[in-house]
């Protein structure tokens, strides 16, 4: 079992699944799973799927494609897990518009170049996709209106091209790195994102970008 595990919060009453209301919508990007499963591309997926099967378990649950939360009314999380990489702009742009009226809020996790392994940032709509091709992909329907969430996999060395880096599995003692020191503090931020987003959604506070 991994270290780390958040402290839970009061549950949130759920309410039904409409897209005339707020949702912070999280969804990762990579290539198919299993079969790109432990690549460095697939790292925002590797997050998602913790989420899922291990942080928030006790509260997330299948609806269609989505996972939604009986502990916040306003979470749904989907894993684009049926497209390329490269080709991940229809399918988000898709599903996070049903659930969006020029309310919603999306974060996009995705694997990360430009930030060292055991490291992550989190980025607000506006900055760069810095040649990351599933978000540029992103960026042609959704003209960069979403938050980042980049997993850090540092750059390749100067023998080795940046595509053969990123579809290479971790390395046992890199994802040992992600799983014990990255992961659990994104869970943690995601969360803090999730109730602040609620807060706002009832009027007590405004928070960055959101």
């Amino acid at each position: 079992m991994l270290r780390g595990l958040i402290k839970p919060f009061l549950p949130v009453t759920q309410l039904p699944l409409s897209c005339s209301r707020r949702y912070l919508f999280i969804a990762s990007i990579g290539n198919p799973e299993p079969q790109y499963a432990n690549t460095r591309h697939n790292a925002g997926h590797r997050l998602m799927n913790q989420l899922i099967d291990v942080y928030w378990k006790d509260h997330v649950y299948k609806k269609g494609p989505y996972y939604l939360s009986t502990k916040y009314s306003n979470l749904v999380l989907f894993k684009s897990n049926d497209s390329l990489m490269n080709l991940q702009g229809l399918p988000i742009s898709k599903h996070f518009g049903k659930h969006d009226q020029g309310k919603s809020a999306l974060v996009v996790l995705h694997d990360e170049l430009q930030v060292d392994l055991g490291k992550y940032q989190i980025r607000k709509p506006g900055t760069s996709s810095r040649g990351h091709n599933g978000l540029k992909s992103i960026d042609k329907y959704l003209k960069n209106r979403y938050f980042k969430l980049g997993i850090g996999i540092g750059r390749p060395p100067a023998s080795q091209s940046v595509v053969h880096y990123v579809l290479k599995n971790f390395l046992l003692q890199e994802l040992d790195v992600i799983d014990w020191e990255v992961l659990p503090k994104c869970v943690k931020d995601l969360e803090n994102m999730v109730i602040k987003d609620l807060e706002l959604q009832s009027g007590k506070e405004k928070i960055n970008g959101i």
